[in-house]
Parts: C-alpha cells; sequence; structure tokens
C-alpha cells in the first residue's frame, strides 16, 4: 500500500541509470559477457556493480587489469547500443515541474555515457553533471553528491537525492543529505537498509510544486508494505 507525505527542499540531485533511465538489460548483459571472458561469477559481480564507478568494480574483481582505458572501452562500446535504453515512469513530469538551476545528475556513468544516454532519451543536460570520471572516490563515497549540491549553491540539508541503488543511497546519507530511494532496480528492504528517508515504486509517485517562498514543495506517495 501507499502512504502520502510531504516535505520541502530546495533541490532535486538525480541519480542516472536505474533512476531516470532504464538501463538495466543492457548493464547486466554487459557484466555478464564481462565475467565470461575473465572466468568470474556473473552473478558475484551483479550483486554489488549497481550504482558504481566501472572503474570500481573492476578493480574489486580483476585489480590486475583495471585500466582507465579499459573502462573506456567497454563504456563507448555500451554507449553505442540504444536497444533496450528507455526513460522510466514520471522522469519527464518531474523534471518539466523543475526549475532549471533546481536540479542537477550525478552518476556513476563516465562522461561519454552520461552524455549518450541523455541525449538518446531526450533527457535536458543540467547545468550540474557530475560523473564518473570528476570524481576521486565513486559512490557509495559522498564525493559526487556534495560537489552536485555545491555546484548548485545549496547546502546538504536542502537538497533531496532520489536514487535506486544502495550504494547512491548510502552516497546520499553520507553527504548529510535526504533520499527517496525508487524501487525500480532493488528490493524496498535492500533500500531501507541503505537508509533511503522514503521509499516510491519509481518518479510517477513523486510531485512537485513551487511554493511562495521558493522552496519545493514535494509529496510522494511512500510504498509500503501492508
Amino acid at each position: 500500500m501507499t502512504v502520502s507525505k510531504t516535505f520541502r527542499t530546495k533541490c532535486f540531485l538525480f541519480d542516472l541509470d536505474g533512476t531516470l533511465i532504464d538501463t538495466t538489460p543492457l548493464v547486466e548483459a554487459h557484466w555478464r559477457n564481462f565475467a565470461a571472458e575473465h572466468n568470474l561469477d556473473a552473478s558475484v559481480i551483479l550483486a554489488t556493480s549497481h550504482g558504481r564507478r566501472t572503474i570500481d568494480t573492476i578493480r574489486e574483481h580483476v585489480p590486475h587489469i583495471a585500466t582507465e582505458e579499459l573502462v573506456d572501452k567497454y563504456e563507448q562500446a555500451m554507449a553505442r547500443q540504444k536497444d533496450g535504453v528507455a526513460l522510466l515512469p514520471g522522469v519527464r513530469a518531474i523534471l518539466k515541474s523543475l526549475p532549471s538551476n533546481c536540479w542537477a545528475i550525478c552518476t556513476s556513468a563516465s562522461t561519454y555515457m552520461a552524455e549518450a544516454r541523455l541525449n538518446q532519451c531526450d533527457i535536458p543536460i543540467p547545468r550540474v553533471v557530475i560523473t564518473a570520471d570528476m570524481v576521486k572516490k565513486g559512490k557509495p563515497d559522498p564525493e559526487g553528491y556534495t560537489r552536485a549540491g555545491r555546484g548548485l549553491g545549496f547546502l546538504p540539508k536542502e537538497c533531496i537525492v532520489v536514487e535506486d541503488a544502495p550504494a547512491g543511497v548510502r552516497a546520499a546519507k553520507a553527504s548529510g543529505m535526504r533520499s527517496i530511494g525508487l524501487l525500480t532496480t532493488h528490493r524496498r528492504e535492500q533500500l531501507m537498509e541503505a537508509e533511503a528517508d522514503v521509499i516510491v515504486r519509481d518518479l510517477s509517485d513523486v510531485q512537485v510544486r513551487i511554493g511562495d517562498d521558493g522552496w519545493l514543495e514535494v509529496t510522494v506517495q511512500e510504498w509500503e508494505e501492508s
């Protein structure tokens, strides 16, 4: 069942894959191929790779081949693939409701990959986009979201992060920001364990209006187990 909740914020910081766009089939196929090439267990990689930088996943499983050149090779190959890439529910409406200076993207994808996906799905590129190659440490480290909020000129307490992956929710928590967890790629228990502040099915359960004082008034239909 769902329960309506309201709160206020000054800006939204969105993850990309699994939050604004659905690339899960494509990404999972990529990691299965990678696992087969390197004699690895694909299920082990898939259990922790979502929401993390490609370089961090490769370092965890095959550190001796983890180079930026290899990452570029794989990400550029994925970026050229368009089949199976789709906009998730509610995305167009919520982005249309937000002033351009009140939202940013923080993704574990490379700049090349992020720009390709945004263009493929006809999503406007915001003023602030933090990608994997712009940070020293990827999610769950807070660096990316901290930089995104700062880039828009907002304090952590004035930001709300929208994420589908536990690693991203933990990054939001570590940065001092609240988070909305989406049930687009992970189970509710996983998002709860990562300490998402609210959990919804997807962005169609989130509505935003601009208050008289300029704050964003947010209403969510939170998904709860009956």
